[in-house]
């Protein structure tokens, strides 16, 4: 995993340096000002190769691997896991960590 950005606080004055920045355009179309963001870049142990992105200040995060479009879900900063709205749970390298769902 390499880090991209770490806990940049997104304003108005450097939004437009930012934003290009923010390779897959479903993640860039997220971040605003206001919002505190990490965004990094990763391959999987299948060789896939994708992008993260964390939103500190909403608690939300998205991976997306191969040019797919992003998975959305809530971030865990404990765990440093996403879990899906349909319950998966994956790592910061978009790896399924637990397909079970949520009860």
């Amino acid at each position: 995993m390499r880090t991209l950005l770490r806990q940049v606080l997104i304003t108005p004055g450097n939004y437009r340096r930012i934003a290009p920045r923010i390779v897959p355009d479903d993640q860039r179309q997220e971040i605003r000002a206001g919002i505190i963001i990490s965004h990094y870049t990763f391959q999987t142990a299948q060789g896939q190769a994708g992008y993260g992105i964390i939103s500190h200040t909403t608690q939300r995060a998205g991976v997306c691997r191969d040019g797919q479009p992003s998975v959305w879900g809530t971030w865990n900063a404990q765990t440093g896991t996403i879990t899906t709205n349909d319950g998966c749970v994956y790592n910061r390298l978009g790896e399924v960590v637990d397909d079970l769902k949520v009860w």
